[in-house]
């Protein structure tokens, strides 16, 4: 157990380190919102607390410190990382937990291809900081993190089920072959979800690191759409999705919108959310730039070849 906590140390030590030699400057933001994150699949953790004269409020852990650090970065137009706790509903398994660590940083000026080579200049010191070398070993096989796959969502989706996702019939034909109680839907994000998570994920970052990218709109969360496709990135070894990095959405009408669906969505589900009008605002002044987030304990769980990133 102390090996675990002291290499935990030397990698977060390590991720500073690249930060701080980059030129970035890091950033802290409450914990405690008083309005939810909105992001897709994803639920906050509500708490009651009380103000100064003992009346009750309701308040939200952040999902994701990345509303707060976007406002920052709308004031201040330069780079920023942050580790911080993050808190999700509804999480439980060898990797996923509703408190985990965080690494959220922005690059002002870069896109995707850059955001994705400074993911792997992460993932580089971090496996130097350890073994003094950038390879590392998890589940019996030897990743080397100078050697990284690119390959499109959809070019994914059809390497490991031999259909592309604007299919609706042939997503219902797949499950339909694949699971003999899957009832036939037209959910497209349903569909997707369901093939994505269960025929295609699994196998991305078998044989070497890989990134996913230009997602399709409908998934581009608060990615810019570019071209027909949202300018986004999954980073994957061994079938563990690591990093979400997306060349970010400074538009905030289409934000609005897309916020706004999200309400209405988790509206169905019986969830009641208020729009963060200051998130909105600030995005107008966001500069060019991109952004990802980094799960540190499914990094510290691959770099040490763990089970789970229970107990991390």
């Amino acid at each position: 157990m102390k090996e675990i906590y002291t290499n935990k140390s030397t990698i977060i030590k390590s991720i500073r380190k690249y930060f701080y030699k980059t030129g970035s400057i890091e950033v802290f933001t409450d914990i405690l919102q008083d309005l939810p994150n909105l992001d897709n699949n994803i639920y906050p953790v509500e708490l009651s607390v009380y103000d100064e004269r003992g009346q009750p409020i309701m308040k939200f852990l952040h999902t994701s410190p990345e509303p707060s650090m976007k406002k920052i970065l709308s004031e201040i137009k330069t780079d920023i990382f942050q580790i911080t706790k993050v808190f999700r509903n509804y999480e439980g398994s060898y990797k996923h937990k509703i408190e985990f660590t965080m690494l959220e940083w922005y690059r002002v000026g870069y896109d995707l291809d850059d955001l994705m080579e400074d993911t792997q200049n992460i993932f580089i010191e971090s496996a130097i900081s350890l073994y003094k070398k950038p390879k590392i070993k998890y589940k019996g096989r030897e990743y080397n993190l100078l050697d990284w796959q690119k390959i499109t969502a959809d070019e994914a989706f059809y390497i490991y089920t031999g259909i592309y996702p604007e299919d609706i019939d042939k997503m219902n034909k797949f499950l339909k072959e694949k699971e003999s109680y899957f009832k036939e839907s037209q959910d497209w994000e349903e569909l997707f979800f369901r093939i994505y998570a269960f025929y295609v994920e699994p196998n991305l970052g078998k044989e070497k690191p890989t990134f996913i990218y230009d997602y399709p709109p409908q998934l581009s969360a608060f990615a810019k759409v570019k071209g027909g496709k949202g300018k986004r990135f999954e980073a994957y070894i061994n079938g563990i999705e690591l990093v979400n990095g997306y060349h970010e959405l400074n538009d905030p009408v289409e934000l609005e919108t897309r916020l706004k669906q999200d309400i209405e969505k988790k509206k169905k589900e019986g969830f009641d959310y208020s729009l963060d009008t200051e998130f909105i605002k600030a995005s107008q002044n966001l500069p060019e730039c991109s952004g990802a987030s980094l799960g540190v304990d499914r990094l510290i769980m691959i770099l040490l070849d763990l089970e789970s990133i229970h107990g991390i």
